[in-house]
């Protein structure tokens, strides 16, 4: 007896499963798909500049961090929904908001060549918990835009957890920083290399059609843009740097798929950056 492809399954399974439970909407609860059409126009809007860099506060000082959202409304909801309650149907917002922060992290830094993304690694604890990395998942879509948008782009899990850490949500500003202080480690390649160094953008490390970039002498390095899903006050993304960093790694820019205004002033540098990327779909997987 002939066993039917696992895909095969997989989407028969998904077929059976809308016949019975309806999906509804992740960002309103409206029946009929993951994410309508009202709630995926509230998260499509123009990559903007979420924290300025090294214009900000001492305190606050880090990479200067591009969102593809805002965090709320509709934004919140999906979020917290393929977050927490394990909506793997509903991201796609989410993964076309990143990838908008990716583009224009790259534009500021005048950055021809490939994209290395690393995302901040979720706790042990979290993935148990959901059964998946969600920054990971973010940045693997991402990935897959960017390349079909033309920009040569890999995820690389580059650190790792060093110790558990409590919930950040409800912490202020300098318990954020304390509790998120050491809390990664850089990952070592086989053989003890550093990550960089193993970074490889050969022609079939992208999908078909897609260039690596010049080759010879003149080809750019990749940039290392460090991701997440979202932004607060910083903290995570700046120790997240400075891990890396320290370990020769050169992070210039941070990238979320959403950040949160309420908490922070406006500064000059907060202009919204006009960046979009083609009319692609998010690809599936």
């Amino acid at each position: 007896m002939r066993h039917m492809p696992t895909t095969y399954l997989a989407v028969a399974f998904e077929v059976l499963l809308d016949l019975l439970l309806p999906r509804s909407c992740a960002g309103c609860g409206r029946s009929g798909s993951a994410v309508c059409a009202a709630c995926e126009a509230a998260v499509d809007r123009p990559a903007f500049l979420a924290a300025p860099g090294q214009t900000a506060t001492p305190k606050r000082r880090g990479p200067p961090c591009f969102a593809g959202a805002v965090y709320d409304g509709p934004c919140r909801r999906i979020l917290l929904a393929f977050k927490e309650k394990g909506r793997l149907d509903a991201p796609g917002p989410l993964v076309s908001a990143l990838a908008r922060a990716v583009v224009a992290a790259r534009a500021m830094s005048a950055h021809d060549g490939p994209v290395v993304l690393v995302p901040v690694p979720s706790t042990r604890a979290a993935v148990r918990r959901r059964g998946f990395d969600h920054v990971r998942r973010l940045g693997d879509g991402a990935a897959r835009v960017l390349c079909r948008a033309g920009v040569p782009a890999r995820v690389v899990p580059m650190l790792s957890p060093a110790r558990p850490v409590a919930d950040q949500a409800g912490l202020s500003a300098a318990e954020r920083a304390a509790n998120i202080d050491g809390a990664f480690i850089l990952r070592r390649a086989p053989g003890g290399r550093r990550p960089r160094d193993h970074v490889s953008f050969a022609a079939g490390s992208f999908p078909s059609g897609v260039s690596a970039g010049r080759d010879g002498g003149g080809a750019p390095g990749p940039l290392f843009v460090v991701i997440d899903d979202v932004v607060t006050t910083g903290a995570t993304l700046r120790e997240a740097t400075r891990v890396l960093c320290a370990g020769a790694v050169p992070v210039s820019v941070a990238a979320v798929a959403a950040a949160t205004l309420a908490h922070r002033r406006p500064t000059r540098d907060d202009r919204p950056q006009a960046v979009r990327l083609p009319a692609i779909r998010v690809p599936e997987g």
